[in-house]
């Protein structure tokens, strides 16, 4: 439970630093590269707007993001695959051979460990005993597994998309300078190539520091679900060990 708990606290603190990396990449942009503020003092809104359309698209799919991760924190948890009641009341139906009792309790949990159990206890009793028992459990493990994994394709989705919507930014933004330049004849000023310019480059930023705390945290979770569902696999063949011992049972 320790363990547990300092994870959570951990993960909390990384998604809390994800929040702030904006506001921080903002804050050094105001400074020239020796630390010095330049003259016009640049604010986090007067960045966002630099980015155009293009640039509050990318922040819609950051609070999205945000969103995805906090669902996945409360749902991709030890306690939704494997809950230690559930596993106790099991052992205990199991072992005084009260297999319907065990099988209506597993029914009952929207768990990892209740579906997958539920499924091969239905077996119990049948034609071919414990081996149908583990084809059911099987099946039942893989299509929950897969369900899983899908609910990450979103955030795996917006961590592809959101570095190509930057650099969409970046080539709409040069085109802006470039036009400038020919409507001017080649006598453009700083000042107006200067929108197209900080489009181009707030844009890739703003991808990039959507995309690569996105891309961490779907490995975080692709790796919680394999641990989890590691952990609920030995707890299964423990609960089980003894239909195998007996297989037409």
């Amino acid at each position: 439970m320790v363990k547990t708990a300092d994870s959570t606290r951990w993960t909390w603190i990384a998604l809390m630093l994800v929040l702030l990396i904006p506001m921080l990449a903002a804050a050094t942009a105001g400074q020239t590269p020796d630390g010095a503020a330049q003259p016009q003092t640049i604010t986090l809104w007067s960045t966002i707007r630099a980015g155009g359309l293009i640039g509050y698209l990318i922040i819609l799919m950051s609070l999205v993001s945000v969103a995805l991760i906090v669902e996945h924190f409360l749902t991709i948890r030890r306690m939704r695959f494997l809950p230690e009641d559930l596993e106790r009341a099991l052992e205990q139906h199991l072992a005084a051979q009260r297999y319907d009792e065990a099988q209506r309790l597993a029914d009952e949990h929207e768990s990892f460990l209740g579906r997958v159990a539920a499924s091969g206890l239905k077996q119990v009793g049948g034609m071919f005993g414990f081996f149908d028992m583990q084809n059911a459990m099987q099946e039942t493990g893989e299509r929950e597994i897969a369900r899983m994994y899908r609910k990450l394709d979103y955030l795996s989705f917006i961590a592809a998309a959101a570095p190509m919507l930057g650099l969409l930014g970046t080539v709409t933004g040069m085109i802006r300078s470039f036009n400038q330049i020919a409507v001017t004849e080649g006598a453009a000023k700083p000042s107006q190539l200067a929108g197209g310019i900080s489009e181009a480059l707030v844009t890739t930023c703003m991808g990039l520091v959507v995309a690569i705390p996105t891309m961490f945290f779907v490995s975080l979770f692709r790796n919680r679900i394999d641990e989890y569902v590691a952990e609920a696999e030995g707890v299964l063949e423990r609960l089980m060990a003894r239909f195998r011992q007996n297989p037409t049972q």
